[in-house]
């Protein structure tokens, strides 16, 4: 079994009690370990549903790509916070993982004892009759994919680049030529795209981005994209990358982009996504990445895309998933990280969403395409931890609220659902939908706890980056670090407070909200006069033991927003901020079934909260994400 720990060192230290995205990783430990399912094959509980006088957990038909998608998460919390809490559980999840490649793919195999293995059917006249056969999803085996790259890095061990090697041949052996790109087609049962063991059902080109059973097509290519650029960065395999160019063309292809949502007209046999209507006059949207239907899917593809563009030097793909970006946000409430996630349909924010949109925040910025370390700031600070359910007595009031479960409502299958210790199993997991201000009758979809958990990872690593004796701060969050650490005592304060260890020069990134002509600095009790870089704050000959000292004023501003505008969800939020955080929103969700957002009286205070606490330090982090 792989070594599921990481090393570090751990030290005491009096800081402000502030947000720090390590609590968010132990406890997101937690709901990804906690509904791990030891009695069939430590696979998870896809969906948790909190919204009845008992609580439960149920297995789904995604297990073979979410499993894997969580696999992913658990080296990433570890790296933040040092904890080895599911350290076994995590260790015999791998090895039921790594036992499902065979043959050049990564399979779902079939269990008789899991009769709703392949009852997914979002759209059960696509979807087909149900077959008892392996299948292996071209999605799923990129998540593995992208998975195993993790592993790699945090192991620092190449024994994972047999298994890596033969995950890319078997993904192109399976691929569809056309042209100068290639695609997977839909494979006709069960989830989307299943690939089964004894081949293809139909190998017909999809010819819009929301036909097939999940409503999209880019959206089970793009992780593909994705994993095969990383593989290609790290090891210059050649086959990866013609690979991942030939299914880039594939998803930007224009019949897949362009036009806006009908809020009047669902896609059949669809609930989550509407039809299109034509863009504004004007507006090529096609060429724009702009998108109508259900953002998560459209964002796999775009992380997908901003990776090979990073590998290929291909500026025309960069820009396209810049535009895509920035049009996103005209569906969100930017400033608090809200996203409409399904425009005219449910109008909620999928948990999945977070993950992604900080992930191409970062990796736009990374690429030099803009700076968009004010919008990962937003979303951080709040919707991404507001959106991780992490209060039992909140989940006990929904729970004493909310009905009986009526016989009906069980599985008619004995190991598929469990009542056992449920809302202390999950905390820390995602909430599956969400308004702004509220979870209505909270639920639990895995994939959003993933993608979620891996977006908090996203910001610490991207929050504090070091190299040859450089520090670069870019998030003014708490973070402990190699060459320093920082203390941030927003919102109560504009103070940030940082301990120098052994850089010799550090940059730190001021907030746009921030006036320049009022930013007070020094370092170890010595006025600085500002030096600015960019939006960086320059601080040169440093040495060790040197306290940097950065002072603003803060104060509460408040502006109305509108989420949902043109729907019949339609409402305008007044916004109560304190820098970049969200301290009060109106109107409310006052229902005793819903999970509310932003309880955050406690943070209109003045006078920052402190306390004690164990800092870990890793001794890695992981860069190829």
């Amino acid at each position: 079994m792989r070594k599921t720990t990481c090393p570090g060192r751990l030290y005491e230290a009096t800081v402000p009690d502030t947000l720090d995205l390590v609590d968010r990783a132990k406890i997101g430990l937690n709901g990804i370990g906690g509904t791990i399912d030891p009695d069939l094959h430590h696979e998870l509980f896809f969906h948790v549903y909190y919204a009845w006088k008992k609580p439960f957990m149920r297995h789904y038909a995604m297990w073979g790509t979410d499993d894997a998608k969580s696999a992913e998460s658990f080296p990433l919390m570890r790296v933040m916070c040092g904890s080895d809490r599911y350290a076994d559980v995590e260790a015999t999840q791998n090895a039921t993982l790594i036992s499902r490649i065979q043959d050049g793919l990564y399979w779902d195999l079939y269990d008789p004892e899991q009769p709703w293995q392949f009852r997914y059917n979002l759209n059960s006249e696509f979807d087909g009759a149900i077959r008892n056969e392996d299948v292996s999803q071209p999605h799923g085996n990129a998540r593995m994919l992208r998975t195993m790259l993790t592993w790699r890095e945090f192991d620092n061990d190449t024994q994972w680049d047999t298994y890596i090697g033969d995950l890319v041949r078997g993904m192109r052996r399976i691929a569809i030529d056309h042209e100068d790109y290639c695609y997977y087609p839909d494979g006709g049962f069960g989830q989307a795209f299943n690939y089964p063991r004894s081949g293809w059902l139909r190998t017909d080109e999809p010819e819009s981005e929301t036909e097939g059973g999940e409503g999209t097509v880019v959206g089970f290519h793009g992780a593909a994209i994705e994993g095969l650029s990383r593989w290609y960065s790290v090891s210059g395999d050649l086959r990866a990358l013609d690979l991942a160019e030939r299914l880039a063309r594939f998803c930007m292809l224009p019949k897949f982009w362009g036009g806006i949502p009908d809020p009047n007209r669902l896609i059949a046999g669809q609930k989550h996504v509407t039809e299109r209507l034509p863009d504004p006059v004007g507006i090529a949207g096609h060429e724009l990445g702009h998108w109508y239907s259900f953002f998560h899917s459209r964002a796999i593809a775009l992380r997908g895309l901003l990776a090979y563009a990073s590998v290929a030097g291909d500026e025309r793909a960069l820009e396209f998933v810049r535009r895509a970006y920035e049009y996103t946000w005209s569906f969100s409430i930017a400033r608090i990280g809200w996203i409409n996630n399904f425009p005219g349909a449910w109008n909620l924010c999928e948990g999945c969403s977070l993950g992604d949109i900080v992930a191409l925040g970062i990796r736009l910025t990374d690429s030099g395409a803009g700076d968009y370390w004010d919008d990962v700031d937003a979303v951080v600070r709040n919707h991404l931890t507001e959106q991780q359910i992490v209060s039992a007595d909140l989940l006990e009031t929904v729970s004493s609220a909310s009905s009986v479960r009526p016989p009906e409502e069980y599985s008619p299958y004995p190991k598929q659902e469990c009542e056992e210790h449920v809302i202390e199993r999950s905390l820390g997991c995602y909430g599956c939908h969400s308004t702004p201000v509220s979870i209505p009758k909270p639920w639990v979809s895995q994939c959003c706890t993933a993608n979620g958990t891996q977006g908090l990872y996203y910001c610490w690593e991207g929050a504090v980056r070091e190299e040859n004796g450089t520090a670069t701060v870019n998030l003014l969050l708490n973070r402990t670090a190699k060459y320093l650490d920082v203390d941030s005592y927003l919102p109560y304060e504009g103070k940030v407070t940082i301990h120098n260890k052994s850089a010799s020069r550090a940059y730190v990134r001021i907030p746009a909200w921030v006036m320049r002509r009022n930013i007070l600095c020094d370092v170890s009790g010595r006025r600085r006069a500002p030096t600015w870089m960019t939006n960086y704050l320059r601080f040169d000959d440093l040495k060790p033991g040197d306290e940097i000292h950065i002072e603003f004023p803060i104060k509460e501003t408040t502006a109305r927003y509108t989420a949902c505008s043109g729907t019949n969800t339609e409402e305008a939020y007044t916004c109560t901020f304190r820098g970049s955080t969200l301290v009060d929103i109106s109107p409310r969700d006052d229902s005793p079934a819903s999970y509310p957002l932003y309880l955050r009286e406690h943070m209109r205070k003045d006078t920052t909260p402190m306390r004690k606490r164990m800092r870990f330090l890793p001794e890695k982090t992981i860069l190829t994400w």
